[in-house]
């Protein structure tokens, strides 16, 4: 609309009635494309006034509306607004443009997915490791596992002299709203040192390939609960058949943090 609309010499002396009309019928127009034209049955529907009819009358008084055999149809409209016949054209062809970029990205990914075979190829040393359906769950009974890579030619289990006690930290934070039970300290490290195994260089910055890890998959770092409190009684109480904490509880318990 133009911003002079209301004071327009057409919209001025309009009743309040007439006004929100011819506006809802503007609305109605472009959303139901009919090229401004309102049939009589569906005068109703187009806005919830009383008596439509009679203000319909006072539109046609003053020019914003003419009669048709069928019902009314909004005085130049299309000199306004684009035709039905356009803006299926234009959806059409925005479509088709959607097409050729999804089908231009699909052949982008086929040709990386072609030139990553080499397994060391275009990886960052931060980025988040690549999880192993073998580590979809931990047994913190053992510290050995075989990483989804092979492994830098220190040892996993070796600090290095390095104090990860914030790291850890971080871990138990990350992990906490998800797990069962408090995860232990030893649970904490041996979580850092599995992630940190799974890299193919050196890690430049230990705690932000942790996180950006932990924040991937959370799920396959949880220690499993000890094998007495299985089955019966770990079902989340809010959703059954669920296990506790189940994801949806576990976002609630993040977004109060």
């Amino acid at each position: 609309m133009d911003d002079q609309f209301p004071t327009h010499r057409k919209v001025r002396h309009l009743s309040d009635q007439a006004f929100r009309l011819f506006v809802s019928t503007l609305c109605w127009c472009n959303d139901n494309l009919t090229d401004g034209h309102i049939q009589e049955r569906e005068l109703r529907f187009v806005s919830d006034i009383r008596a439509p009819k009679r203000y319909a009358d006072e539109l046609i008084s003053v020019g914003l509306w003419e009669r048709t055999d069928s019902g009314w149809c909004v005085h130049d409209y299309l000199e306004y607004q684009p035709s039905a016949e356009k803006i299926r054209e234009g959806r059409e062809a925005k479509r088709a443009r959607q097409e050729r970029w999804l089908e231009r990205k699909r052949e982008e990914g086929r040709s990386r997915g072609d030139a990553s075979q080499d397994a060391t190829a275009d990886l960052s040393e931060d980025a988040a490791p690549i999880p192993s359906q073998s580590h979809s769950q931990h047994n913190f009974s053992s510290q050995s596992s075989n990483p989804p890579h092979p492994a830098r030619d220190q040892d996993p289990t070796d600090d290095d002299g390095q104090d990860f006690s914030q790291v850890d930290e971080m871990v138990k934070r990350e992990l906490a709203p998800l797990a069962a039970q408090p995860i232990t300290d030893q649970q904490a490290a041996h979580i850092r040192r599995d992630i940190l195994s799974r890299a193919r260089t050196k890690v430049k910055n230990p705690s932000r390939y942790i996180l950006r890890a932990l924040r991937t998959d959370p799920s396959q770092y949880l220690p499993q609960p000890p094998r007495e409190h299985r089955g019966t009684g770990r079902m989340c109480p809010t959703h059954p058949f669920m296990p506790e904490p189940c994801r949806s509880c576990a976002a609630d318990r993040l977004a109060i943090d």
